[in-house]
């Protein structure tokens, strides 16, 4: 099992000292949980996407992730991958020219393709499955990946998964997720129509607070009312809880992986602690998650 962790690239206003807490927050996790490599974001201001979310500060330009890849990879010797919104590109050539910049200057190998955050737009740049084709026909990034999101709750999220897979997704990522359910009836669809993708990162995230919580359905996370409604019950306990939803969830995963005997996908961790979520915190989840993947099934 793969550990992926996602560092948030800081805001441009808050200068060096915003970068160092980012290097240290990755470090830290680092030095006590080994990490295959880190996933870095592209953030845009976007509408919201739940009416039940709430953003209290407001948008802010942040670093590139390229540049934070290089800072991590200079500071700490990690290797990146970063997220990148295709159709802001003025062109489809101008999209494969990013690409190949970013081997060549930056060394990055490994993509997340992301799409449009407004459905009534019309982007100049090429759609996601799009991006996936042009640039395994073009690039020059050698041992080049490409991962797309997975969104589980979307409509016909099986065909998009499918389309993007044929048209040269690697992996995918998922949106971040505390209920099994959707995820597990998307693997069963999948499975049924013979279009298993080789891989997929799950992401989890704990939750500080009911504000954080709410952040999160800004961002478009999915949470049923019943298990919002026992996350929030307590302030004191939703850090405790959320972890502890965490958990199930995988396991869960894991062991509907294991019922169906199947081997791919291959279902790696993307620990993404969005807002003030302590170290020690990400480091003991990703120990429980790891410890968990390894476990016997039961009766075994």
């Amino acid at each position: 099992m793969k550990t992926v962790l996602e560092a948030v690239p800081p805001e441009l206003h808050r200068g060096e000292a915003a970068i160092e807490a980012v290097v240290e927050k990755v470090a830290r996790v680092q030095a006590a949980c080994p990490i295959d490599v880190v996933n870095i974001p592209e953030i845009h201001e976007e509408p919201s996407r739940s009416d039940q979310g709430e953003r209290r500060q407001p948008f802010a330009p942040r670093m590139a992730p390229r540049d934070l890849a290089r800072v991590l990879h200079e500071r700490l010797g990690v290797e990146s991958m970063i997220n990148h919104v295709v159709v802001h590109h003025a062109s489809e050539q101008a999209l494969v020219d990013w690409v190949n910049e970013t081997w060549e200057a930056y060394g990055i190998r490994r993509f997340v393709l992301v799409g449009g955050g407004r459905h009534s737009v019309r982007y100049p740049g090429p759609g996601v499955t799009r991006a996936n084709g042009l640039l395994r026909e073009r690039s020059r990034v050698e041992s080049l990946r490409i991962g797309n999101i997975c969104i589980p709750s979307r409509h016909d999220e099986a065909e998009r998964l499918a389309a993007k897979t044929a048209a040269g997704a690697d992996f995918f990522t998922t949106q971040i997720l505390y209920e099994p359910e959707a995820f597990t009836a998307l693997l069963d669809t999948l499975a049924a129509r013979a279009a298993l993708p080789p891989e997929i990162l799950l992401a989890f995230c704990p939750i500080r607070n009911a504000r954080n919580l709410r952040f999160l359905l800004w961002l478009g996370v999915t949470v049923s009312d019943a298990l919002y409604d026992w996350l929030t019950a307590d302030d004191a306990q939703v850090l405790a809880r959320s972890l502890e939803q965490i958990r199930h969830a995988w396991a869960q995963i894991v062991a509907h992986q294991r019922a169906h005997g199947r081997a791919a996908p291959a279902l790696d961790i993307n620990l993404a602690p969005i807002g003030p979520i302590p170290p020690a915190a990400t480091v003991a989840l990703a120990k429980d998650l790891a410890a968990l993947h390894r476990a016997p099934p039961i009766g075994v």
